[in-house]
């Protein structure tokens, strides 16, 4: 059962627009052939909130692909998250 979820999972990242068209499709359906009544302001709410939630979902599991740095010099050191310590607060530009 777990590596059924994962497999969901990993497919809404890789395919958060057709998840997105399916869910939406669903709720037209639902809609279409009234197996529930909702009113305007409920379809929008439910569109609305689906769409947030499948959003911040695929954003929370992406990762940077390059490490961002800040003239040439990296912003957090690889040692730092090699060894899955907190990162240290930078001392402000100027200092």
């Amino acid at each position: 059962m777990l590596t059924f979820l994962s497999q969901i999972a990993k497919w809404i990242r890789q395919e958060s627009a057709v998840t997105q068209a399916l869910i939406l499709a669903f709720i037209a359906l639902g809609i279409a052939f009234q197996w529930w009544h909702w009113s305007d302001a409920q379809t929008g709410a439910v569109i609305g909130i689906s769409a947030a939630l499948l959003s911040l979902f695929v954003r929370s599991q992406v990762t940077p692909l390059i490490r961002p740095v800040d003239a040439g010099q990296p912003l957090i050191p690889a040692s730092t998250v090699a060894a899955g310590a907190a990162v240290p607060a930078m001392p402000p530009a100027g200092s």
